[in-house]
């Protein structure tokens, strides 16, 4: 059991390269509105 916490805390599996897009677009995008 210990493995799958270590897992779990590094990256859960479910995130995929898409899901990394879109939370970097969403980042950047409130980044520039809190810039205004």
């Amino acid at each position: 059991m210990n493995e799958r916490k270590e897992t779990s805390e590094e990256t859960p599996v479910w995130v995929t390269p898409e899901y990394v897009v879109v939370e970097t677009a969403l980042e950047v995008t409130a980044y520039f509105l809190a810039d205004r």
